[in-house]
C-alpha cells in the first residue's frame, strides 16, 4: 500500500512514462482476444475502423478504452476520469490497437520474443527497462532505486491495485523490448555504402558561382494563357497521386454569442446592492459568503501583492469593520470584508508518521496518541516513523517532508502545520489516514489576510438566452439550402467564419473548442446541408456544410481551380522559356529582354533558398550539376525562368578521413530514423480507417 501511494504521488510521471513512452500499446492481446463482433449492433454499424484489413468492432475498441480507463482510475485513486482525460484515453486506446495489429504480425514472423531471464534483467538486473527506471527513481536525486522495486514486489500480493499495476507495467516492458529488437533488426539491414557517402558529401561540399538572367513569370500576362477542361483532366491523370486525401469537411459558421444584456447587468447590480447591508452587519462572514456568493468562501490567507490591486489595497489598509464595494470587477459585482489577520510564514518544514487507517480510525487514533506521548517524552522520531508509518518515501528521510507551502498539502494538514508553533507535535486526520506531525522549522512570519468576497456574476437571463436563440433559429429554419443561408446571413449582417479541413476526430471547429456534436453532424450530412442549432462554448451555432471530402482521391471538380493555377504557371514558364531558348550570351539576352545580368555565389545541390532569388530548388540542382562557361538552357522555376552560366566551381575535396566521417555520420543516423519510419511505413501499408468520430 505504501509503495503504491508513493507511485500515486507521482502519477503524472508514471502515466507519461507508460502512456507517452509506450503509447499504452501491445497489452491488449491477452486481455481482449480477437475482438470478434457480436452483441447489440448490426455488422454495418458495429465498426469503429479498420487496421491492416481487420475490422475493429465497437466492442473491442470499448473494451480497450475500459481497460485503460481502469488503469487511469486506479492510478489516481478515482472512480471516474474527466472529459478531457476520457478523450485522451480513447485516443491512446486507438493508437494501442493500431500498433498491436501492425507489429504483432512482424514479431511472430521474425520470432521476436523476450525470455524470462531477459525480463528479470529488465526489471532487477544491470540493464533495467526505461519504464522501470522512469517509475522507480528517487524523486530527489533522479537515480534509479532498486530498493523501491523490491519493496513494491514484496508487498504486491497485499494490494490488488499494486498487482494490477505490475501486470500492466510488465507487459509494457516486454513489448517495448520487442519493439526495440525489431528496430535494431531492421536498422542492421540498412547499410550506407561509400558511394552513398560520396554522393551526400559532394552534394553538400561542392558549390558553384553563377551569372544569370531571370525573367519573372509575372511579366507574362495571364490573359494570354488559356486552360481547358481537357488540360485539367490530363494534368490530373498525370499527377493523381498528389490529390490523394483523407476525409475532411469544410464548414461556414455563424455564431451567436450568449452574452448578458444591459438588463442582466442591472439585475445583478441591484441584487448585490440589496444584499450589501446584510453583508455589512454579518458576524459569520465565511458562512454568509458560502450561502450567498456565486463563488464559495476561500479560506486562504493572502500576503500583500497576492490579490488584485483593488482588493489588495483594501485588505492591507482597512479595518475588519470596513467593507469594499459593491464594485463591478470584470464580469461580476463584488463586495469584500476582512475575516481575519494573522502573522504567517510562506512555508514550513515538518515531518510526519502516517498511520494506516485500514484497521479502523479508532485504532489509528489510539496509536497516534501513544506515539505523540512517546515523542514528547524524547523518543526518536525517525525510529518510530520506520516502525509505524506507511509513507515509505518520507520514511527514507526519517519522516521528513521538507519545506512546503500551505496550499501544497490537503487543507487539514496544511492549516495545522502553519498555525502550530515550531517544535509542536500534533495529531491530524486527513483522507489518507491519521498523521503524527512535528513542525521542525518555519519561515519568517508576515502579515496575511483572510478575505470574504461575495460575488454576483453578470450572466444572461432566460429572456436574454431566448432572444439570442430566436435569432439563431430564424437563420436555421429559414435557410433550406446554401443560397438561402448565404443570403439570409448577408441580410442580417452575420459574419460567416470558415472552418476548413475538419477531420472526423477533431474536437474543435475553428475557434469553437467543444464541438464534437457539430463534427458528428458534419460527417453524417450531405454537402450543402444546414445544421440545426448547436450550443457550443457559450454560443448558439448554425453551420453550412460547404465541402465534403472523402478518403481516396479528390475528384477533378474539387481540385480543378488548384490545377488551373499550376497549369497557368507552367504555360507562362514555357512561353517565357521559348523567348530565351536560343541564348548564347547572357549580356545579349539581358539586353534583348530589358533585363540585367546578376551574380549568385555558393549555390549547391542542397540549396533551398537562394539570396535575391527565393525558393528555386530546380535552379540550384541544375546549376550545381552544370559545367563552367556554358550558357544553360532555360530553367523553368517556381517564380521565373532562368538562363545562367557557371563562372566557378568549388569542388568537394577527396579527403578520405572526411569521407569516412560522413559515412559514419550517415550510418549513425539510421537507428534514429528506423523507429519512426518503420511505423510510418507499416501505417501507410495498413490502410487504416478511423471511423470513431461517427460514434464519439
Amino acid at each position: 500500500m505504501a509503495v503504491l501511494e508513493s507511485l500515486r504521488s507521482k502519477a503524472g510521471v508514471l502515466l507519461v512514462g507508460i502512456i507517452g513512452l509506450a503509447l499504452l500499446s501491445f497489452v491488449l492481446g491477452d486481455l481482449f482476444g480477437n475482438g470478434s463482433s457480436g452483441g447489440f449492433f448490426s455488422a454495418a454499424n458495429n465498426s469503429v475502423g479498420e487496421i491492416n484489413g481487420r475490422t475493429i468492432s465497437y466492442e473491442e475498441y470499448q473494451q480497450t478504452v475500459d481497460y485503460f480507463t481502469s488503469v487511469y482510475n486506479a492510478m489516481y485513486g478515482q472512480s471516474a476520469a474527466s472529459g478531457d482525460v476520457t478523450d485522451e484515453i480513447r485516443e491512446q486506446a486507438w493508437q494501442a490497437l493500431v500498433r498491436r495489429y501492425l507489429f504483432d504480425k512482424e514479431y511472430d514472423n521474425l520470432g521476436i520474443k523476450v525470455s524470462s531471464d531477459e525480463l528479470f534483467d529488465l526489471i532487477q538486473g544491470r540493464n533495467p527497462s526505461p519504464l522501470v527506471v522512469r517509475n522507480f527513481s528517487n524523486p530527489q536525486t533522479g537515480e534509479f532505486d532498486r530498493g523501491f522495486v523490491l519493496r513494491y514486489l514484496q508487498n504486491i500480493d497485499q494490494n490488488p491495485d499494486a498487482k494490477f499495476y505490475w501486470l500492466f507495467l510488465e507487459k509494457e516492458i516486454i513489448n517495448q523490448r520487442k519493439q526495440a529488437k525489431l528496430s535494431v533488426l531492421v536498422s542492421k539491414a540498412m547499410y550506407v555504402t561509400s558511394a552513398d557517402a560520396r554522393n551526400t558529401f559532394d552534394n553538400e561540399a561542392k558549390s558553384v558561382s553563377i551569372q544569370y538572367v531571370s525573367s519573372p513569370l509575372s511579366s507574362y500576362p495571364d490573359s494570354l494563357i488559356k486552360v481547358t477542361s481537357r488540360d485539367i483532366k490530363k494534368y490530373y491523370n498525370a499527377h493523381k497521386q498528389q490529390y490523394k486525401q483523407t476525409a475532411s469537411r469544410d464548414l461556414e459558421l455563424v455564431t451567436f454569442a450568449i452574452t448578458p444584456s444591459e438588463e442582466d447587468d442591472r439585475a445583478a447590480g441591484s441584487w448585490i446592492e440589496n444584499l450589501a447591508p446584510e453583508f455589512k452587519n454579518a458576524t459569520d462572514l465565511a458562512q454568509f459568503t458560502t450561502l450567498h456568493s456565486d463563488v464559495p468562501f476561500n479560506a486562504a490567507y493572502h500576503k500583500k501583492g497576492d490579490l488584485p490591486e483593488l482588493f489588495d489595497s483594501f485588505a492591507f489598509s482597512a479595518d475588519k469593520s470596513d467593507m469594499l464595494g459593491p464594485v463591478l470587477d470584470g464580469s461580476a459585482y463584488k463586495m469584500a470584508r476582512i475575516v481575519e489577520v494573522r502573522m504567517l510564514p510562506d512555508s514550513v518544514k515538518a515531518r510526519h508518521i502516517l498511520l494506516d487507517p485500514s484497521r479502523g480510525m479508532d485504532a489509528a487514533r489510539k496509536t497516534a496518541d501513544s506515539i505523540r506521548t512517546a515523542l514528547r517524552a524524547g523518543a526518536d522520531f525517525a525510529e518510530l516513523a520506520a516502525k509505524y508509518s506507511i509513507d515509505q518515501a518520507a520514511n527514507e528521510k526519517g519522516g521528513d517532508l521538507g519545506w512546503f507551502s500551505q496550499s501544497a498539502m490537503v487543507k487539514p494538514f496544511g492549516d495545522s502545520c502553519f498555525f502550530a508553533s515550531k517544535g509542536h507535535v500534533l495529531v491530524v486526520e486527513t483522507q489518507f489516514g491519521v498523521h503524527v506531525v512535528e513542525v521542525t522549522d518555519k519561515g519568517i512570519a508576515e502579515k496575511k489576510v483572510q478575505l470574504a468576497v461575495v460575488e454576483r456574476a453578470v450572466e444572461p437571463s432566460r429572456t436574454t438566452r431566448e432572444r439570442i436563440f430566436s435569432s439563431a433559429n430564424e437563420l436555421a429554419t429559414q435557410s433550406p439550402d446554401r443560397a438561402a443561408f448565404t443570403a439570409k446571413s448577408d441580410e442580417k449582417g452575420y459574419t460567416r467564419r470558415p472552418a476548413l479541413r475538419v477531420t472526423i476526430n477533431d474536437k474543435s471547429v475553428g475557434s469553437l473548442q467543444e464541438a464534437r456534436e457539430l463534427v458528428r453532424w458534419a460527417y453524417n450530412s450531405k454537402e450543402g446541408a444546414i445544421s440545426p442549432i448547436f450550443e457550443i462554448d457559450n454560443n448558439f451555432v448554425v453551420a453550412l456544410l460547404s465541402t465534403v471530402r472523402e478518403d481516396g482521391y479528390a475528384p477533378v471538380k474539387q481540385v480543378a481551380s488548384e490545377i488551373s493555377v499550376e497549369l497557368v504557371r507552367e504555360k507562362k514558364a514555357a512561353a517565357i522559356a521559348e523567348t530565351m531558348k536560343n541564348a548564347t550570351d547572357l549580356n545579349s539576352l539581358a539586353e534583348s529582354l530589358s533585363l540585367s545580368v546578376q551574380t549568385l555565389d555558393n549555390v549547391n545541390f542542397s540549396s533551398f533558398y537562394l539570396p535575391g532569388v527565393g525558393v528555386e530548388p530546380k535552379l540550384a540542382a541544375v546549376a550545381s550539376a552544370s559545367k563552367e562557361n556554358q550558357v544553360s538552357a532555360p530553367v523553368e522555376g517556381l517564380s521565373g525562368v532562368y538562363v545562367f552560366t557557371v563562372t566557378s566551381v568549388k569542388a568537394a575535396d577527396n579527403d578520405d578521413n572526411r569521407l569516412a566521417q560522413e559515412k559514419s555520420r550517415l550510418q549513425a543516423s539510421v537507428p534514429m530514423r528506423i523507429s519512426y519510419e518503420l511505423f510510418e511505413t507499416l501505417h501507410v501499408e495498413a490502410n487504416i480507417k478511423d471511423l470513431r468520430g461517427k460514434i464519439y
